[in-house]
């Protein structure tokens, strides 16, 4: 039995102001239950908006990514209005503001309220998807609390293991084959890997029809109309969230009263129960389906993107390959994936080129001023960390591959702490962030001692946005056995 933490229940003195029809529309900030419609009176800002200028600005995250939007903060500035599909927005590409937005320090930016007018409705019988980032302040800081004993040192250990052998098995067959479609591949041995760290589902058919649920719900962001008649992407994310809902709250007491293991869920559900009973079983596995969709794809994308990045630049290759034999080969402990140092540089270069997120999506609480500009209530706000990550405030030469740029002797990541958030930052930094580090470190030490890598065909990649960043291209490799 996971070790019990106090009951999750809203603090006594926890205020946090909104505008009044704000607070008047979504009841408890810290858990919103109702949504707010996006503020549309943007006129007085730079920019451009309108339908037409979401679906352009739509089709032009997915096709060019981190420099469409790169691209915008550089023809209006800082702070700008625009539009995502029909959501009116304003667009910030600014370290300082976009790192005062994550830390919140002065409660005045939702998290809930954000995500919540992206996935709203695609629960019927929620407001929203229920995650992590549906709730904020306080209680949000209690639900962390409660998610952490399945992040543990101990925890993580157990989850590289498996990764490890699994990871293990599959590229001794790329290897023996002497080819691989990085892209496609890595994301089938992510979703095997998540299958048995999160789920602790071995039965490869039920496994594939999650991963389907899960690709389906991650799309539904991308339907213009949220009707599911009209769209059909809509309407798969709707089926792909009831599914993920559905199969995990059926194991819930199955889990909690069964034997321990090392899977996520099952720690969850064995750290919850009377231990929390702020949170039913509806919402323990709304959380963890929330923090296995953050996890699984993300890891995925961005490893492939690594793959590329390597491929393209041998010396580093080289240089990674050379560190992973000081340790040997054997399977990576947490600690022999901390003296990993380059290839730690090597995973954040990648992160800042090929963000798999490129904006923190926020909402204004009350009226705030932005560099001048005032920004009414509720309005929907993107911190643009996809051009934050290639400001030349920060960045050496932003658009070249250079990992030393993260060595302790130029650290350009801590010119600013609001300049490099690939996983979000303050309060509501991804909770699974080390655990991404920790596998894709093992991925490439155990693919890197086996073989060398080139790509089959040379081409220049872009970053693509559909809706999560990666890479273009499927990044089909050669591998050489050594």
């Amino acid at each position: 039995m996971a070790a019990a933490v106090e009951p999750l229940v809203p603090p006594k003195d926890a205020r946090v102001r909104a505008a009044p029809f704000i607070e008047r529309a979504v009841g408890d900030l810290r858990h919103p239950t109702g949504i707010v419609p996006p503020a549309r009176d943007l006129r007085h800002l730079p920019g451009e908006s309108g339908l037409i200028v979401g679906l352009k600005n739509l089709a032009g995250r997915k096709r060019e990514g981190a420099a469409y939007v790169t691209a915008q903060a550089r023809r209006y500035g800082p702070v700008f209005r625009s539009a995502v599909a029909h959501y009116p927005v304003v667009c910030v590409a600014d370290a300082e503001l976009v790192g005062a937005m994550a830390r919140n320090e002065d409660q005045l930016w939702s998290a809930p309220l954000a995500y919540g007018t992206i996935f709203g409705g695609i629960d019927p019988d929620a407001r929203g998807a229920q995650s992590p980032l549906s709730f904020d302040f306080d209680t949000h800081r209690e639900v962390r609390r409660y998610l952490q004993p399945a992040f543990s040192p101990a925890a993580m250990s157990g989850y590289l293991e498996t990764a490890s052998e699994v990871y293990e098995r599959a590229v001794d067959g790329w290897v023996a084959r002497g080819q691989v479609a990085l892209k496609p591949a890595v994301r089938r041995l992510f979703a095997d890997v998540a299958s048995r760290i999160f789920t602790g589902i071995d039965d490869p058919g039920e496994a594939a029809m999650l991963d389907r649920a899960l690709a389906d719900f991650w799309k539904s962001p991308q339907a213009v109309i949220k009707n599911p008649w009209i769209s059909r992407t809509w309407r798969n994310g709707v089926r792909g969230l009831r599914t993920l809902n559905e199969t995990f709250r059926a194991r819930v007491e199955a889990r909690r009263s069964g034997p321990d293991a090392n899977d996520l869920f099952t720690r969850m559900c064995k750290t919850g129960g009377d231990d929390l009973p702020y949170l039913d079983d509806t919402t323990l596995v709304g959380l963890f389906v929330g923090v296995m969709g953050a996890a699984f794809d993300t890891t995925s994308l961005a490893t492939a993107s690594m793959g590329y990045l390597l491929a393209k630049h041998p010396a580093w290759q080289e240089r990674l390959r050379a560190e992973s034999k000081t340790i040997g080969r054997r399977r990576l402990t947490i600690d022999d994936a901390r003296a990993l140092e380059e290839h730690e540089w090597v995973w954040r270069e990648t992160l800042r080129l090929y963000p798999v997120a490129i904006n923190i999506p926020r909402f204004s609480l009350r009226e705030v001023e932005l560099r001048g500009h005032r920004i009414p209530a509720a309005t929907f706000v993107l911190g643009l960390i996809g051009a934050v990550m290639r400001d030349a405030t920060w960045w050496t030469d932003p658009d070249s591959f250079d990992p030393a740029r993260f060595s302790p002797a130029r650290a350009e990541d801590k010119r600013h702490k609001g300049a490099f958030l690939p996983f979000g930052g303050g309060p509501h930094v991804c909770i699974g962030m080390q655990l991404a580090g920790l596998e894709a470190k093992a991925f490439w030490y155990t693919l890197l001692q086996r073989c060398r890598i080139r790509l089959a065909r040379d081409y220049e990649a872009h970053h693509e946005a559909v809706p999560l960043g990666s890479v273009s291209g499927s990044v089909e490799l050669v591998l050489e056995p050594i």
